[in-house]
């Protein structure tokens, strides 16, 4: 510890957890590789029963979480600070959120935002006629419903109960099992709580895996229409292992060093791309459009949150909305404690601010440009992009886009190597934190064994190549909600256990911080 100015100090690998998640990973998406085929079939009936007979428990709990939060945020605890009376936040507020940011979207809300809303056209919501002005009007709402309030009171909720163990009852422990204490007491020091953390990790993996099933193809469809070339699986991989290259760098260099370099840089980059967009695009088309599917969203909130569909099963929720909340819980514990460790000297009132305003409102902005420079294609120039989703997929969506605006020859590199930036600082925090998930104690200042966070990298990298092998929307949107079940009942948990603390600690007083604890406090 003399030494720890000039060397890096890294916390002990828990390899218990450790040892069951990585096994657990292999089993799971190592036979996707080797049976390709005939995992195909399997994974259409899995995923269809899952989603018909969760899709309420889904809704249920994210509601509650975004409900929860903001009880949270306007009582008095909401004034709690996150750390010690002297602590002061270890990051700028732009820094803070564009880590938050790119953390929680990475390149997934640039293609998701280019895309969507041509589904809604196609195939909207609530028995309304493809194309019609109607279905228009739900073609931005329902896309920043998924990615707005409710997808981040997923990550908020975890955040703020991880920050609080953290920074107030300074326990150095970043472990959802310890999370769970609340409730279950010492059974988290046993194989319960074991189980717990290896589930956690898993579904991380998963989720991260979701992420670049999408982007990667994307990337790679771009790049080789742009190279002139065909697009083979092997293009593909190497696309992967590019950007695991880029990620798998910075999460070796840790959280300063890293990823709050590569978040600053990439929300410069991702401003300039959208201001390019508004620009050059219907920018009067874009802005009433916006304003009207707001109104909608605002409208229609609680009806969409609670959509199953129970008659006509049309299934539009269930491929959609559970989809989504599903990702997203399969991301909540890693953005919970990835933004806890970041969140030291804030207050609990603004972290769930920032987390559900401050990030809402950039996802909003992608939706207002990409969103509508597509559906004015489509409506107003008559333009077959619909086709073109429908022959070719999603990728080739956003290539057209790509071709489509005017300096084409610089604003595809451009954009390319934005989306490996966007991709990486996602992923190498994902890599961190499911490093620092899988360590006994990570103490403030310490961080997680380099070797770790490079095995994780890799292992998110093979779960990634697993799905590219397999293909098709199901196997990816499997690898998500069949991760994120288990994780459902712990996310009520981590509510129980909060509230169960702050009373403890706060009682009938209103302190802004707490200074009782010690880090070696085993309360």
């Amino acid at each position: 510890m003399d030494q720890g100015e000039h060397k890096p100090v890294y916390a002990k690998v828990n390899y218990h957890v450790f040892g069951i998640a990585a096994i657990a990973c292999f089993l799971f998406f190592i036979p996707l590789i080797l049976m390709q085929n005939a995992a195909q079939g399997v994974i259409n009936q899995i995923m269809y029963v899952i989603t018909h007979t969760t899709d309420w428990f889904f809704q249920v709990v994210v509601f509650g979480c975004l409900v929860f939060l903001a009880w949270l945020a306007f009582s008095r605890y909401g004034k709690v600070k996150l750390g010690g009376p002297d602590d002061k936040p270890e990051f700028s507020t732009f820094t803070w959120v564009a880590m938050m940011f790119c953390g929680g979207t990475g390149a997934g809300i640039v293609y998701w935002s280019t895309v969507e809303p041509i589904y809604y056209l196609q195939s909207p919501p609530f028995w309304i006629e493809p194309f019609s002005p109607q279905a228009a009007q739900y073609a931005l709402s329902y896309g920043i419903f998924h990615w707005g309030f409710s997808a981040w009171a997923t990550f908020a909720l975890p955040a703020v109960v991880f920050a609080y163990i953290y920074y107030v009852r300074k326990r150095p422990v970043l472990t959802v099992s310890y999370a769970c204490r609340g409730v279950i007491g010492n059974l988290a020091d046993g194989w319960l709580g074991k189980l717990i953390d290896a589930i956690v990790v898993i579904g991380l993996v998963g989720g991260m895996a979701t992420a670049l099933g999408f982007i990667v193809p994307m990337l790679s469809t771009i790049s080789a229409d742009y190279l002139g070339i065909d697009e083979t699986l092997i293009f593909k991989m190497l696309v992967l292992l590019a950007i695991t290259a880029v990620y798998s760098w910075s999460a070796y260099h840790g959280l300063k060093g890293g990823i709050a370099k590569l978040a600053d840089f990439n929300m410069y980059l991702m401003f300039v791309l959208l201001a390019f967009v508004f620009l050059v695009g219907p920018t009067s088309f874009m802005l009433s459009l916006f304003a009207d599917n707001i109104g909608v969203l605002i409208h229609d909130f609680v009806r969409m949150s609670f959509y199953t569909d129970p008659i006509t099963k049309s299934g539009f929720p269930q491929s959609w909305t559970v989809f989504y909340w599903a990702w997203w819980i399969a991301w909540s514990m890693y953005i919970g404690l990835f933004g806890a460790r970041i969140s030291k000297g804030r207050t609990i009132r603004a972290v769930i601010f920032n987390m559900l305003f401050s990030t809402t409102a950039a996802c909003m902005l992608f939706y207002l440009i990409f969103g509508g420079y597509q559906v004015d294609a489509i409506l107003n120039q008559g333009l077959p992009v619909s086709d073109i989703l429908t022959n070719q997929g999603g990728p080739a969506v956003v290539s057209w886009f790509l071709n489509a605006l005017p300096l084409k020859a610089a604003v595809i590199p451009f954009f390319v190597f934005v989306m490996v930036i966007a991709t990486a600082t996602g992923t190498d925090a994902a890599s961190f934190t499911l490093a620092n998930m899988t360590c006994v104690e990570v103490k403030d200042g310490v961080e997680p064994p380099r070797w770790t966070r490079l095995f994780w990298a890799g292992m998110i990298c093979l779960a990634s190549a697993a799905i590219l092998l397999v293909g098709g929307m199901d196997v990816i949107q499997l690898s998500s909600v069949l991760t994120a079940v288990p994780i459902l009942p712990v996310m009520v948990i981590l509510a129980i256990s909060l509230v169960k603390w702050l009373r403890e600690d706060f009682g009938d007083i209103q302190p802004l911080t707490l200074d009782k604890y010690s880090e070696d406090h085993n309360k």
